[in-house]
């Protein structure tokens, strides 16, 4: 996924929501399907294809018959199905209901120490390699990307990813005992192959949720005092 795309997408033109709209229907279709169903040229199919493509909406796959000329077929990408509507709202509050509920506590942080290792490679996987600055400043463009507003700064050689809406609205206010906070925590530390640390919470009154490494990989900079990350919320909140 190419992050600097995620982070700058437009909302997509009427035009092409239509193909978004098709390809939902009808997963693979190629230039010839979409020209046919959509009544137009297939130069405006193509022109249509190709920002989608761009924006990372939909993805070509190549078919080969013969000796003859390839024909490709067009298909969502995961950021295309997000993009025309596609949720999870419902089935997340159902099983999250059924996880908080459950009396046994082993058991209980188990399963959500697994579905947090799982989301946090999901993220990881789409981070590129580098130090722990330039993974936690493109966790922030991939949060941004999926519509999560999300900063980075580095203050006084502290990094801080500051998050500045809850990802789970519908799931936060049944979580009385903060286990959606804990997991956020896990799944970002998952992510970024280094234990990070919830510094300060919108629950708690704060303008942020924010993130920072924890002290148990001492890095090679000294964090600031706790009024620095003050400062910080205030700043951007």
């Amino acid at each position: 996924m190419d992050l600097a795309k995620a982070c700058n997408q437009n909302p997509t033109r009427p035009v092409d929501q239509l193909v978004l709209d098709l390809l939902r229907r009808y997963e693979g279709l190629t230039v010839i399907d979409l020209t046919d169903k959509l009544e137009v040229t297939a130069t405006a199919v193509r022109q249509r294809l190709d920002r989608l493509e761009s924006a990372g909406y939909i993805e070509r796959r190549k078919h080969s018959a013969g000796r003859g000329r390839p024909t490709y077929s067009y298909l969502l990408t995961d950021l295309g199905w997000r993009q025309v509507g596609v949720t999870y709202t419902d089935l997340a509050v159902a099983l999250w209901t059924e996880i908080s509920d459950l009396e046994d506590l082993p058991t209980k942080e188990k399963l959500i120490g697994r579905v947090s290792k799982r989301m946090g490679r999901v993220f990881g996987d789409l981070l590129p390699a580098g130090s722990l600055d330039e993974r936690m400043r493109a966790l922030a463009g991939l949060m941004a990307s999926r519509r999560i507003p999300a900063t980075y700064v580095n203050v006084d050689g502290l990094p801080i990813l500051s998050v500045h809406a809850c990802p789970y609205p519908d799931l936060s206010g049944r979580d009385a005992e903060r286990s959606l906070c804990k997991l956020e925590q896990q799944v970002l530390s998952e992510a970024i192959g280094q234990p990070i640390e919830l510094q300060c919470c919108k629950l708690d009154g704060h303008g942020t949720c924010q993130f920072t490494p924890t002290q148990k990989n001492p890095p090679s900079y000294a964090a600031p005092e706790s009024s620095s990350l003050q400062s910080v919320a205030t700043a951007q909140s």
